[in-house]
């Protein structure tokens, strides 16, 4: 067979039987790895395509968009909805479960932010179990 004489459908054919040839190598090989899997009775990986939920990278290198829900808020965003809320409450405070449902944060969230950044700010007392306040600062 002499390359310089294919034709274009020739090589139209011989194209699309190397991919179907290659797809098949891919098929045969994962399912030679479920047979070692299922003999052996340890994980093999395969050497094809994991499966899954693509990277941030890929989809944007493909242009697809990124769902909005995955944004997160802006650095010191609870802090700042937190400390208002505390605030406006005065010198009686507020539960943790009221002040989730006042700043739309989850109540886990709240006692996680309480224990790491809140316990970095003197001016923030528990008052009670879940109950904390602002004391201002005395002059």
């Amino acid at each position: 067979m002499n390359i310089t004489n294919i034709s274009s459908v020739a090589l139209r054919n011989l194209i699309k039987l190397t991919e179907r040839k290659e797809s098949l190598i891919k098929q045969i090989e994962i399912i030679e790895g479920q047979l070692v899997t299922l003999i052996s009775g340890k994980t093999v990986r395969s050497s094809a395509k994991r499966q899954g939920r693509p990277s941030k990278k890929s989809l944007q290198a493909t242009g697809k968009k990124i769902a909005e829900s995955s944004k997160r808020a802006p650095r010191g965003a609870i802090k700042k909805k937190i400390l208002s809320a505390l605030k406006a409450a005065g010198d009686a405070g507020m539960k943790v479960t009221d002040l989730s449902k006042k700043i739309g944060i989850k109540n886990a969230n709240v006692h996680v932010w309480f224990s790491s950044t809140g316990s970095k700010i003197p001016e923030i007392k528990k008052v009670g179990k879940a109950h904390y306040r602002i004391q201002e600062k005395k002059a």
